[in-house]
């Protein structure tokens, strides 16, 4: 199989809130200097049940639609840049609303959060170690004191590490690859928002073109409150500054579980899709499902320049979810 073709995975993104409004995920394969690519995602979450501590419950549904739009570019043959940013589109459907406007059961729709990250590759090869650091950066001052809010509205620092690997010496066409981040937030009513995010994909190259995948990913919030589980209500329990800021500082902790599938339509020209469900998981929002749709289109230099190793380290040019945090 080529190595041109194996190199086309992807990784995720961790999203800053309960949706996976993933930023582009932190890849340990890098393009050589002077390419990239261009993502755009699309992304349909549906939420069924709120999980206070640790319980499953229906408090109202939540529907969510984004788009992210990416960009990665190869600073030389080690370093590359990601920019990403998201809109939401939001909508609660539910007998128990928060007292905002984004809860008044219509569609309301926002610009999240701007993700900036810098890679260094320091591993090359078949077996791929890239060292990062991003941010997460508010884009304006929306409402997070809703069920439909679409994210934390926290700056927030992520350091970690990606790795990739092919795994050709015991399945032809097989390859692993995922993240672990620590993200350092602001606090909240002196409390800790800083957490742990982390995701991993194992995939197969049915044929050069098309590979399929399954996700496993998740984060986990080190500090915060407990949520009640009704008929126990929030507001006898917290203090009216918790309250509205429940969802910013709750140990919001989830597992998620997913597939998805790859199709290279030319050399140039990716489409993608992936499925998530959340399958554990605290104080946050549970996915019931998850569905992403993309497309990326990657640019390279021309010209004798243009080696095969260079080649060998083209972008992996999809998006896939994750999910994330």
């Amino acid at each position: 199989m080529p190595r041109t073709q194996i190199v086309r995975v992807a990784v995720l993104a961790l999203a800053s809130s309960f949706v996976v409004t993933s930023a582009a995920r932190a890849q340990a394969w890098l393009p050589a200097k002077g390419e990239g690519s261009v993502s755009v995602l699309y992304q349909n979450i549906f939420v069924t049940d709120h999980m206070p501590s640790g319980e499953f419950v229906d408090l109202g549904h939540i529907y969510s639609h984004g788009l992210l739009a990416d960009l990665t570019y190869g600073l030389t043959n080690r370093v590359a840049l990601t920019l990403g940013v998201p809109v939401m589109v939001t909508k609660y459907k539910g007998d128990r609303p928060h007292p905002t406007v984004l809860d008044d059961g219509t569609w309301h729709s926002s610009w999240q959060d701007f993700r900036f990250a810098l890679r260094y590759n320091v591993v090359q090869g078949p077996v791929a170690i890239t060292p990062f650091v991003g941010t997460v950066l508010p884009s304006n001052a929306y409402e997070t004191y809703a069920h439909s809010a679409v994210g934390r509205r926290l700056r927030e620092l992520q350091v970690g590490v990606s790795f990739a690997a092919l795994l050709d010496g015991l399945v032809p066409g097989l390859f692993v690859q995922g993240r672990y981040a620590l993200g350092f937030s602001e606090n909240v009513l002196d409390i800790s928002t800083d957490r742990s995010l982390a995701d991993m994909e194992i995939g197969y190259f049915v044929t050069p073109e098309l590979r399929v995948f399954g996700l496993v990913g998740g984060y986990y919030q080190y500090e915060g409150i407990d949520l009640p589980v009704p008929p126990i209500s929030a507001a006898s329990v917290l203090t009216p500054e918790q309250l509205v800021n429940h969802d910013r500082i709750v140990k919001d902790r989830a597992l998620n579980l997913g597939a998805g599938l790859s199709v290279a339509l030319t050399d140039s020209i990716d489409l993608y899709g992936s499925f998530i469900k959340t399958v554990a998981g605290r104080n946050g929002h549970a996915i019931n499902r998850g569905v992403s749709a993309g497309v990326s289109w990657s640019f390279k230099r021309k010209g004798p320049e243009q080696t095969a190793r260079g080649r060998e380290r083209s972008l992996v040019r999809c998006l896939c979810q994750k999910s994330a945090s």
